[in-house]
C-alpha cells in the first residue's frame, strides 16, 4: 500500500510540482491549499507524512504545527517544511514546534525532496 502524503501549500505551482514528483515516486498524495483544510484531511485519512509551507492564508504553518503537536492522533506524523522564506529564525521556530526537517524551496529541487522522503520511509521509520 502506498504511503500517504499530505501537501499543504497555497502556491498552486509549488503544490502541483511537489505532488507530481511524489506521485511519480509511488506515493499517494493529497493536495490542499490551506492549513484548515489540511487539519480536516488529517482527521479523515491516515496520513504518513506532511509537507507543509509556513506562510499560508488564515491558519499559518507555525500554528498548524502547534495544533498537530497538541493532538495525540496527529503528534507523531512527521512534518517536512518546504518554505520560500530563507529565515533561520523561522526554521528554528518550525523545528521547535515539531517539524522534522525544513527546506527552502529555491535551495532544494523537487527531486531532492522526493529522494529525502523516499529515504525516510526506506529506513523503516514509522
Amino acid at each position: 500500500m502506498a504511503r500517504k502524503i499530505l501537501v499543504i501549500d497555497d502556491s498552486e505551482l509549488s503544490l502541483n510540482i511537489t505532488a507530481q514528483n511524489l506521485e511519480q515516486a509511488g506515493f499517494s498524495v493529497f493536495k490542499v491549499k490551506n492549513a484548515n483544510i489540511g487539519l480536516q484531511k488529517l482527521r479523515e485519512e491516515r496520513i504518513d507524512m506532511i509537507v507543509l509551507d509556513l506562510i499560508l492564508p488564515g491558519l499559518d504553518g507555525f500554528s498548524f504545527l502547534s495544533i498537530c503537536k497538541q493532538e495525540s492522533a496527529l503528534k507523531d506524523i512527521p512534518v517536512v517544511v518546504l518554505t520560500g522564506r530563507d529565515s533561520t529564525e523561522e526554521i528554528e521556530e518550525a523545528k521547535k514546534r515539531g517539524a522534522m526537517e525544513c527546506f527552502i524551496k529555491y535551495k532544494i529541487s523537487p527531486l531532492q525532496l522526493k529522494d529525502y522522503i523516499k529515504s525516510y520511509f526506506e529506513k523503516g521509520l514509522p
